[in-house]
Formats: structure tokens, C-alpha cells, sequence
């Protein structure tokens, strides 16, 4: 089974024009990478500590569904 990508290639605005700054769209994808990481060793912990691996994904995904934003007049 072909993994995922992290993040797609073309980049939308709210507006759904693409993208262009590059410089935002490389810090962007360097989080999310950032983010996969962490987040496949908070899963390795826990499989390590002998969390069921189902459990662990429902977990983050709960995470992922329950985002919300910190900052002020953006949607």
C-alpha cells in the first residue's frame, strides 16, 4: 500500500486560487513534516507502553477533528 502524502502539491486560498509565496508554502510543508514526526513518536511511545495501536490513532485523529484556531478574525 502507496503511504499518503503529507501534504499536496498545489496549495489553495480560502479564495481557492493557488498559492504562490514559496517561502510559505516550504515553512508550511516543513511543519507538517515537523508534525508527522512528532506525531509517529507519540504513537511509538505508546506502543511501547502497550496502548492498542487502534486507541492511539483514534486519539490523534480526535485531535486533528477538535483544531481550532488561536488567532483573531480568520477563519
Amino acid at each position: 500500500m502507496k503511504k499518503k502524502e503529507l501534504y499536496p502539491e498545489v496549495w489553495y486560498s480560502k479564495k481557492n486560487t493557488k498559492l504562490s509565496c514559496k517561502e510559505k508554502i516550504l515553512i508550511l510543508n516543513k511543519n507538517i513534516e515537523e508534525l508527522y514526526h512528532l506525531s509517529c513518536e507519540v504513537y511509538d511511545e505508546a506502543l511501547l507502553m502497550g496502548v492498542d495501536n487502534k486507541q492511539i490513532k483514534e486519539v490523534l485523529k480526535n485531535i486533528v477533528d477538535n483544531l481550532e484556531s488561536t488567532l483573531k478574525n480568520v477563519d
